[in-house]
């Protein structure tokens, strides 16, 4: 039987709704039908498998803000059976020369406002081929549209592929050093969708515009696939603005809206919002980080549902919502701080320390995860595979409840991370930079409160005797080194960092002490 129909729904839509309008860029204008992606995603396919070599299992990677390159590349991998691999745009070129030198990638397309980067990565990685996206061949590197040009639009398919091989490589934080990569299956793909359709009855009438990156999981399958899936519209932007997001909603009267809560604090805090129409929204969800009561608030007044979600990279990551359409008001306002429900196909179980399942109400517990959408593992990592994923249960360290309702809470983390604008920060990663810098002698991160972006990162730091540091000095010597947002916002020196009696950092003590948002 041939396996053909695998990672060729482009193809399978355009048959169905061919001229209905699937993607409209907001930056340029330009609106892409279903029957224009299967013909672009065709093209990519032709290029990437007759120049560049490209056979299933091969990597091709991304440097890209959202555009619709990215749902060519999706797309034409899918044909392939070659894998895609869509890198976080705001690492720095240390960052992403480590993480392809241990993926692999034959081909780097990079928007061309990454053009240092990509310079600074030729020669140094495995890549191959670099293509530029968004304008004029530069560097010796070919334009994508002017290559797309000249490839054929017919079929492209790959008869052996299989649901379980891997489509995507999402990074999801790594507790020491680089991001893992989270091994992402066309099961994985294919069952979130159904999932996502299921538990909000998405259909070919919804459209929303996509707020988070498509580096990210919540990018792609967070309203992204399941729309494409569907036959829906998707809006895509470069970058997040919140007067245009309102425009859109109230022009195009889109249906659904998915983001972190920094997103929607940004909305709320632009003069247009008081006025502004947003009652063709069915629900708006807000994920990655708690959400304020009071900009939810803000949504409710106007009439539109909002609720929370919970997700993860290795268990979908559709896991967790308040099923708005089924959830009258005041049971919405009454659960404002609850991530919902298990959605349609998601499995899901607290256990205690000993591994226990906890089956009474209120009682905190690791929220444990199975179901045919979960991850595959990690990219060359089988002991990180190991631990998270046991028995067919995804491992979170997150800690939450279960109300007597069947309404779940996150109660705190048992992993020692943060989330930063949503981004999964973790401290051992910026405590190992810090320790780079010859005169600090101990130092303890960790996440504290932050009105723009959740949470932002805190260092506690003391120094070798005799020697001097200032804030400004850490601040330079981690800039390149980390991303952006993985630098501490507040510094506190401190004659000695909280030790138990044998010698290890304690975190709590710190906290106490010094968990405070200053320096």
């Amino acid at each position: 039987m041939s396996n053909a129909w695998i990672g060729n729904y482009a193809a399978s839509r355009a048959r169905l709704n061919p001229g209905r309008a699937a993607v409209e860029d907001l930056d340029t204008g330009a609106v892409y039908t279903y029957d224009d992606l299967e013909r672009r995603a065709n093209r990519l396919a032709h290029y990437l498998k007759e120049a560049c070599g490209v056979a299933k299992g091969d990597r091709v990677a991304f440097l890209s803000r959202n555009r619709v390159e990215l749902i060519d590349a999706y797309y034409a991998t899918g044909k392939l059976g070659a894998i895609l691999v869509p890198y976080n745009a705001r690492l720095s070129a240390k960052e992403l020369g480590q993480l392809m030198e241990r993926e692999g990638p034959k081909v780097l397309f990079y928007e061309d406002v990454f053009a240092a980067n990509a310079a600074a990565l030729e020669g140094t990685c495995p890549v191959k081929t670099f293509v530029v996206l968004g304008g004029e061949s530069q560097q010796g590197h070919p334009a994508y549209d002017e290559l797309l040009s000249r490839q054929p639009d017919t079929l492209v398919a790959c008869d052996a592929l299989e649901l379980e091989d891997i489509h995507l490589i999402i990074h999801t934080g790594g507790t020491t050093g680089l991001p893992k990569g989270g091994l992402v299956s066309h099961r994985s793909e294919l069952f979130n969708s159904f999932n996502e359709i299921c538990t909000w009855g998405l259909s070919y009438s919804d459209s929303a515009v996509i707020l988070l990156p498509l580096f990210h999981t919540g990018g792609w399958n967070l309203l992204t696939l399941p729309l494409l899936h569907a036959g829906g519209k998707l809006y895509l932007s470069r970058v997040y603005d919140p007067k245009q997001t309102l425009e859109v909603i109230q022009r195009e009267r889109t249906t659904c809206l998915f983001g972190a809560a920094t997103i929607f604090r940004m909305m709320v805090e632009r003069s247009e919002f008081k006025d502004a129409d947003l009652s063709s929204l069915r629900w708006i969800m807000a994920g990655a980080a708690p959400t304020p009561i009071n900009i939810m608030q803000e949504f409710w007044n106007k009439g539109v549902k909002f609720v929370l979600g919970y997700g993860m990279t290795e268990a979908g990551p559709n896991n967790l919502s308040t099923p708005a359409q089924f959830v009258p008001q005041n049971v919405v306002e009454e659960k404002f701080a609850s991530v919902g429900k298990p959605m349609y196909l998601s499995l899901v179980k607290l256990i205690d320390d000993d591994g226990r399942e906890i089956t009474t109400p209120d009682t905190p517990g690791e929220l444990l995860w199975s179901g045919p959408q979960l991850f595959s593992g990690y990219w060359e990592n089988p002991q990180e595979t190991a631990a998270t994923l046991v028995d067919g249960w995804v491992h979170t360290g997150d800690m939450a409840t279960v109300d007597k309702d069947g309404f779940y809470y996150i109660v705190g983390r048992k992993k020692n991370m943060f989330i930063s604008g949503g981004e999964n920060v973790f401290p051992p990663e910026i405590e190992s930079a810090l320790y780079d810098i010859e005169a600090v002698r101990e130092c303890c991160v960790f996440g504290v409160p932050d009105e723009k972006w959740g949470e932002v990162g805190k260092a506690v730091v003391s120094l070798k005797p005799g020697m001097t540091l200032t804030r400004g000095e850490i601040l330079s010597a981690l800039d390149g080194k980390l991303a952006r947002y993985k630098i501490p916002k507040y510094i506190t020196f401190v004659d000695d960092v909280p030790k138990n009696n044998v010698g290890k950092i304690v975190v709590k003590q710190v906290t106490d002490l010094y968990g405070k948002a200053e320096d």
